[in-house]
């Protein structure tokens, strides 16, 4: 990626490290282009997505740009 070009920091305006956008990738859909409105596409309806349950932090400055979600607990019975 050359200076200009790619996601930058919204705290403090640093380009994406390859390690960051790996990790968005790994949480992500091919589903969420514009043409399909945020639902997801009937390309992608049988692949599901894991929920990230780590934070998205920059390499920079080290804060959270995306939260993760708490991992689920199993009912204790």
């Amino acid at each position: 990626m050359s200076d200009g070009d790619g996601p930058t920091c919204p705290f403090c305006g640093a380009a994406w490290s390859e390690d960051m956008i790996a990790q968005l990738d790994r949480f992500t859909m091919p589903s969420g282009c514009a043409c399909c409105g945020g639902a997801p596409a009937p390309h992608a309806a049988a692949a599901v997505a894991p929920l990230p349950t780590e934070d998205i932090c920059c390499a920079a400055c080290s804060r959270a740009i995306y939260r993760g979600f708490a991992a689920k607990l199993e009912p204790q019975s």
